[in-house]
């Protein structure tokens, strides 16, 4: 069985095609030294199978992510909530991206929709959270918070110190989430 490439065009492969470990390690070092351009090309020669396929998907993500490019990254992790919609990872990745290039609106949707399948989940009800607080809706984004925490204590502190909870930061003082941080 021949393998499946990335893209139809060698200009966009490295010069040379090796195992598919060597592009492995060949992508994460051109990452290392944020040579996104090369490590792309690495990946490109990747065989469209598994482990390989969600490796690179997940590294392209990853490397969209780092360049800032949201509607990139929107489309990588997209991909991979739609095909690994049992992962929280990308759900949130999703929506991340999302409130960069579109809306936190349409952010918030994506979440909400993924806390239908993550119900126990802490890392998105936190950023639910913070949706609610930039979408002016306190009451909400403690609601989030408080059951964010509930699953997992880190959560107080992250609350504290996240720029899109500012409005309710006073609150949570209130509640004592600063005393066990001092």
């Amino acid at each position: 069985m021949a393998k499946k490439i990335f893209v139809s065009t060698t200009d966009d492969l490295p010069p040379h095609i090796h195992k598919p470990e060597v592009h492995w390690q060949r992508a994460q070092g051109y990452l290392t030294m944020e040579m996104y351009e090369d490590a792309k090309k690495e990946l490109r020669a990747l065989p469209r199978r598994e482990p390989w396929e969600k490796r690179a998907k997940v590294f392209f993500l990853s490397i969209h992510q780092e360049l800032e490019s949201w509607e990139d990254a929107q489309k990588s992790a997209r991909g991979l909530r739609y095909e690994f919609p049992e992962e929280v990872d990308w759900w949130i990745a999703d929506a991340y991206a999302t409130r960069r290039c579109e809306s936190i609106t349409e952010a918030r949707s994506i979440l909400l929709e993924g806390l239908a399948l993550h119900y126990d989940d802490g890392l998105i009800r936190f950023n639910l959270a913070c949706y609610a607080c930039v979408l002016k809706s306190p009451g909400e984004c403690l609601d989030f918070l408080k059951e964010a925490v509930r699953r997992d204590e880190k959560f107080k502190l992250m609350a504290l110190e996240d720029e899109d909870l500012l409005e309710v930061r006073e609150a949570l003082l209130k509640l004592g989430w600063g005393k066990a941080l001092v």
